[in-house]
């Protein structure tokens, strides 16, 4: 059998399991009223906490954009605004994400961006303070169904802001939907099931529930849903207390893997920032498993401290999972700097990114409006240099010459070696090309509701973007009659040095203010001057037609060429 007939058949095999599998999930359901809800109760969680990210997304509208680069200019202010971030949007992952796409596009610093992290830890322990106080004390389920309502109605009539804040309401009602049914599940359970027996007095019981706590978040990828299922479950008499510490312990290290997920398709600086991200999580985890004992002892005393009853457990959960994760921060913040320092040097960052491939442009950015633009704005640059660069070789002078200070008739009037220019057809096919194509794939995958600066400023990017491609072009035929009438001696060589130098002109403008008016002005004054000049020597026969047809066509290449930078 061919490699590919293997790989068919194997896929065929794994569609023939997984539909198995679904049927067999099925037929429990149908067999097991209990579990079904408890599945249903989950699924509503989930489905509520997507709805509910991506309404706080549309609704940032930019602001998480300027926290996060704020943020990051004191590792304090860092932690406290990826705490409070995290508390209002409830999703780590989604705060995590964010950092990885910032810090990978070069706008926030490394260890600005650690210190945001261990904020968003921080920040996730709100939900189960959430969970524990509101969603299992009282029926969320009446709540639940006026929330839906509004939210459905709102999401369908409504538009931009006010569609957004209808999802909002859609996904708090789902959220609060899935936590009524997860206790009905739980209570149905009551009297045939208890997990007293698993806990057990040997040392390796323990670990074995944070391994679970890191499976179940792992699988359902959301930290709350683990907890959801642990409080529900330690509420209804079906865990017992310290087994169910474990196990928000085991939630915290699962939400590692969003980080490592989006940082496999990003670049140096989020690995980076992913790995930062493990080493908290697993010190925290580790410290807090080690000290479970006296941490539990600890979170009884201030529970008596704070006037919660004696079997309190849900809230003692949240009170545990806020106080080592505040304990992981407080080990860890004195050592940021050589965290950094340590991880910069572990993950190095490429000698040379090859020309073709795009440094910013990965899926992660593609979690936020602000962090898809930034990235968009990050490559775009990179191939504006890289097209500064090549325009300048289409008119046979040295970048270093034309961009940051006045280009000079001396420069222009040098001597010109053909050989030693690069073909721009060559290099627009190398670099230009390929890299430009990324640009437009990332461009397609922008489907997330954008507010109306945001819109402008992408469609304003965009256009620049095309119209420097489309100046390569026009420079590519433009340089090879500059080539060809290198020599001194040639009859077009003075007015070529004049276009090279108008060019070379507008160039420096547009580098120095890319939204700049006035950079057509030099070429416009150099095109009038020699179609009179041409006139001029054809009557005097001193030069050939054929060349003044060779001039005029590169007077008009000269002239798109400024025509396709110019914004206007």
């Amino acid at each position: 059998m061919t490699r590919q007939g293997m790989a068919t058949a194997l896929l065929s095999r794994r569609h023939q399991l997984e539909g198995l599998g679904l049927a067999a999930a099925a037929a429990l359901l149908v067999a097991r009223h209990d579990l079904a809800t408890l599945a249903a109760g989950l699924g509503l969680f989930l489905w509520g906490m997507t709805h509910l990210q991506d309404a706080i997304k549309r609704l940032s509208g930019g602001t998480l954009d300027r926290w996060l680069h704020t943020a990051t200019l004191h590792p304090v202010r860092a932690i406290g605004v990826g705490a409070t971030a995290t508390a209002l949007v409830q999703s780590s992952s989604l705060v995590t994400l964010l950092a990885l796409s910032f810090v990978g596009a070069g706008l926030v610093t490394l260890p600005g961006a650690i210190a945001l992290l261990f904020g968003a830890n921080l920040g996730t322990t709100t939900g189960a303070w959430l969970i524990a106080a509101f969603g299992l004390r009282f029926d969320l389920a009446q709540f639940a169904m006026p929330l839906l309502a509004l939210g459905l109605l709102g999401s369908r009539v409504l538009k931009d802001g006010r569609a957004a804040a209808a999802g909002v309401l859609l996904g708090i009602g789902l959220l609060f939907l899935g936590i009524d049914f997860m206790k009905l599940g739980f209570e149905a359970w009551q009297d045939g099931l208890s997990l007293d027996g698993l806990a057990g007095d040997s040392v390796w019981h323990w670990p074995l529930f944070v391994l679970f706590g890191v499976v179940a978040t792992v699988v359902m990828q959301s930290s709350h849903a683990t907890l959801l299922i642990t409080l529900a479950a330690l509420a209804g008499g079906q865990l017992p207390y310290l087994p169910a510490l474990a196990i928000a312990i085991g939630a915290n290290v699962g939400t590692t893997v969003t980080a490592v997920l989006g940082a496999m398709s990003a670049g140096v600086a989020a690995r980076r920032l992913a790995g930062a991200h493990v080493v908290f999580n697993l010190t925290t985890a580790a410290v807090a498993l080690a000290l479970l004992v006296p941490l539990a002892w600890l979170v009884d005393e201030l529970g008596e401290l704070i006037g919660l009853a004696a079997d309190a457990w849900p809230l003692k959960l949240a009170l545990f999972h806020t106080l080592f994760n505040l304990l992981g921060i407080m080990l860890m913040l004195p050592l940021i700097p050589r965290l950094a320092a340590r991880l910069e040097r572990l993950f190095t960052e490429p000698s040379r990114i090859p020309p073709a491939e795009a440094k910013y442009l990965n899926t992660t950015a593609l979690q936020h409006a602000d962090t898809a633009l930034a990235a968009m704005e990050q490559e775009c640059q990179r191939l504006n240099r890289r097209a500064y660069h090549l325009l300048c070789a289409a008119i046979l002078m040295p970048s270093g010459e034309v961009i940051g200070h006045p280009p000079s008739r001396e420069v222009v009037k040098a001597r010109i070696d053909p050989t030693a220019w690069p073909m721009v057809n060559t290099r627009y096919h190398e670099q230009i090309k390929p890299l430009m194509a990324e640009i437009l794939a990332f461009y397609a995958r922008l489907d997330m509701p954008l507010t109306p600066e945001q819109e402008t400023r992408l469609e304003t990017l965009y256009a620049r973007t095309l119209r420097m491609v489309e100046a390569v072009r026009f420079g590519e035929v433009l340089q090879r009659s500059l080539m060809r009438h290198a020599a001194p001696a040639s009859p077009l060589r003075d007015a070529h040095d004049d276009i090279r130098l108008a060019l070379a002109q507008g160039l420096n403008r547009l580098a120095a203010a890319p939204d700049s008016a006035d950079i057509t002005s030099s070429i416009d004054e150099v095109r009038q001057h020699w179609q009179q000049a041409l006139a001029e020597r054809l009557r005097q026969h001193r030069l050939d037609p054929w060349l003044a047809s060779s001039l005029m066509n590169d007077l008009h290449q000269a002239t798109r060429l400024m025509g396709a930078l110019s914004p206007s």
